[in-house]
């Protein structure tokens, strides 16, 4: 699966961890969209992603990927735009 970042909005808001970095778009194999990842900074130094939720009283996810391989290449093109802007 083909996963292409659309957009890439870094910024911080906050000096606590785990704090905010980025808002990205990411395209799936040209057919399907996700706005709204948000990439983190954890407490350890480590990037993570979370994926688009619901409403923030219900917590609920809109998107769940499932399948590890694609989270991890999803992750590795936020994460890696990230870097690279820091440049």
């Amino acid at each position: 699966m083909k996963v292409e970042l659309v957009n890439f909005y870094p910024f911080e808001v906050s000096s606590k961890r785990p704090r905010i970095l980025a808002y990205a778009d990411v395209r799936l194999d040209g057919k399907i969209l996700i706005r709204g990842i948000r990439l983190y900074e954890a407490k350890n130094g480590g990037l993570f992603i979370v994926m688009p939720e619901f409403s923030p009283e219900s917590r609920r996810a809109i998107v769940e990927i499932e399948d590890r391989e694609l989270l991890e290449k999803i992750r590795r093109v936020v994460v890696d735009r990230y870097r690279e802007s820091l440049s």
